[in-house]
């Protein structure tokens, strides 16, 4: 009996070791700033700037940018990301400290991720209450590094000799179901006239 309720409690510990936290601080130190696309609101080709945007990280597990930047695919940088690939959000967001320079304020505020060890992500900018409902809006490549393992430091996506360096990427608009309705009418209405003649 002693010798199973020990062997219990080893393999608990040894699962709790294996889903620690891996962390990643969401800080680019101006490198592969995000920046202004098409119906943005802002100069083309320009750094975002401003306290309306946000920053967020979806990672999985494993190496697969790959597979999901195929996934992605004439998406345009502004398709969801949500389940692409296995990608889930992860907690703690970023916000713009300069001219398309993001970072998190602390490790605690960092994204964190139920994996240690090499995985896959993708950053988001968007300027509304979330990235899936934001008329403006813009995803990056999927990349893959590792995230560190508390209490080790967080890795960081400085560019800097050691850290990765995030994809650059634009916010662009999306748009809005009301015009995908109008195009969809006026094909239709096209389809019609074509078939009287």
């Amino acid at each position: 009996m002693k010798k199973t309720l020990v062997a219990a409690l080893l393999g608990l510990a040894t699962t709790a070791s294996v889903l620690a936290q891996g962390q990643i601080i969401m800080y680019n130190y101006g490198a592969n700033p995000i920046t202004y696309g098409a119906n943005s609101g802002g100069t083309l080709g320009a750094n975002i700037a401003g306290a309306q945007w946000h920053i967020a990280m979806y990672g999985v597990a494993g190496s697969s940018a790959a597979a999901i930047n195929t996934a992605f695919t004439g998406d345009g940088g502004n398709g969801l990301v949500a389940g692409v690939g296995g990608l889930t959000l992860a907690t703690g967001t970023a916000t713009i400290t300069g001219d398309g320079i993001y970072g998190s304020s602390s490790p605690a505020t960092s994204a964190t991720f139920n994996f240690s060890g090499a995985g896959t992500f993708v950053l988001v900018a968007y300027n509304g209450a979330s990235y899936d409902t934001s008329l403006i809006r813009g995803h990056s490549a999927a990349f893959t590094t590792s995230a560190a393992v508390s209490p080790s430091t967080p890795v960081a996506l400085t560019g800097q000799a050691g850290d990765p360096t995030a994809p650059a990427f634009s916010v662009v608009g999306v748009p809005e179901p009301s015009t995908f309705a109008l195009a969809g009418l006026g094909l239709a209405s096209l389809l019609i006239f074509r078939r009287r003649k």
